[in-house]
């Protein structure tokens, strides 16, 4: 082997790149981190959304098997939206509230919206349904 070879050849990193390479990697993981807190915030968003849907699925199909007679009888709608509760009056879903409001459009038929509303950080968000419960 030639000396002149040995002495001359570069192994190895200089100071230089390995920091060019440390700033790389820091700005790319600080890209990534910025999306980090959005995305566990729309996925909670998007949790959140689904139980409000079906809480008032529930809750509407519960009103619906009252009946005709029921809901033209019940004070709908109530003054602020009422919890959740389960079959023990307990509250099962403390962040959701709902409220129904109940129309009777003909003699025969009533109309029933139901809305479902929670809190987020910086306002409220809500989901409405609505249904058709005839006397017949």
């Amino acid at each position: 082997m030639d000396c002149r070879a040995l002495c001359t050849s570069q192994r190895g990193l200089s100071l230089v790149e390995t920091m060019v390479a440390l700033m790389v990697i820091a700005v790319g993981l600080a890209g990534v981190q910025r999306f980090f807190p959005q995305g566990l915030a729309t996925g909670r968003h998007s949790l959140e959304r689904t139980q409000a849907t079906l809480l008032g699925k529930g809750k509407l199909e519960e009103l619906r098997l009252q009946g005709f007679e029921a809901l033209t009888a019940a004070q709908h709608p109530t003054a602020s939206p009422e919890p959740f509760l389960d079959g023990q009056q307990q509250v099962t879903f403390p962040r959701f509230r709902w409220q129904a409001e109940v129309m009777r459009p003909a003699e025969d038929l009533v109309e029933v919206h139901l809305r479902v509303v929670w809190p987020w950080p910086q306002q409220t968000y809500q989901v409405g349904f609505a249904t058709y419960v005839s006397q017949r």
